[in-house]
């Protein structure tokens, strides 16, 4: 496997206040990664706001064991921040207390452990996250305007939206990438379970919603959507339908 990522490198962080908690996972990251021959870094932080303030300034992580009782910033507080700024981060939170799992949801992460099962359930849960960051790097969109082409992976498209002939592809980092295409075409080219149609001029990638909050879609990067009465009872079906699946194929759940 080594020479097939030799090029890319698994980039995890750990952020927890109990120093053997974080120790016993940085010992099972070490211990998956090396026997899988992958490269990777692993950073471990104390402080909630320290991990924040590297986010903040740009340090890029795939992966993040996250602490949910914490002072300074909590698991929570931190994870809405990190939506905001780097929504691709893959979040597994550990926690003492199970009764989190329920609150936990709002913020979508990609698995939570209790720290009473950490010892059977990290490696299942590294195998996934890796499954997962590995099968991002395929799924993209090629982009074609006048300044030439860009790749961009699926889950880096928030929304598009239509003006003219000409469509805008909004994307997690702020940027936005023009093309001249229509919405048809480009949505027979993105996943249908995870692109949508908010009305005629917007395509929404439900990956980045949040919430329905009357009759406006909620975004992971803040924005928010109209939505017209016609299509807001069925928008609602596919986004449920969506959150359970990511139940049901235990994104989720505490157990797998």
């Amino acid at each position: 496997m080594m020479g097939k990522y030799t090029a890319w490198k698994m980039k995890a962080a750990i952020c927890d206040d109990t120093v053997e908690d974080a120790a016993f996972i940085e010992k099972h990251i070490k211990d998956y990664f090396m026997t899988k021959s992958i490269p990777y870094e692993c950073n471990v932080y104390q402080s909630s706001k320290a991990l924040w303030y590297e986010i903040e300034d740009g340090q890029a992580f795939d992966l993040l064991f996250l602490d949910i009782e914490m002072q300074e910033l909590n698991g929570f507080e931190l994870a809405a921040k990190i939506q905001e700024t780097a929504p691709d981060i893959l979040i597994i939170f550990v926690s003492a207390y199970e009764s989190y799992v329920y609150k936990s949801f709002e913020f979508r992460p990609f698995r939570f452990i209790p720290k009473q099962q950490m010892e059977s359930m990290i490696t299942q849960a590294l195998e996934a996250a890796f499954r997962e960051i590995v099968s991002r790097t395929s799924e993209v969109y090629i982009a074609e305007n006048q300044q030439g082409i860009e790749k961009i992976p699926f889950r880096k498209i928030v929304y598009i939206w239509r003006e003219g002939k000409y469509l805008y592809i909004e994307k997690t980092d702020a940027t936005r990438c023009k093309v001249r295409s229509s919405l048809k075409k480009i949505s027979e080219k993105l996943p249908e379970d995870e692109f949508v149609w908010v009305d005629r001029g917007y395509l929404c990638n439900l990956y980045h919603v949040k919430q329905i909050k009357d009759n406006q879609m909620v975004l992971s990067t803040g924005q928010q959507l109209y939505i017209g009465e016609r299509r807001l009872a069925q928008l609602k079906h596919q986004i449920m339908e969506y959150w359970q699946a990511g139940t049901d194929n235990g994104k989720w759940s505490t157990n797998d």
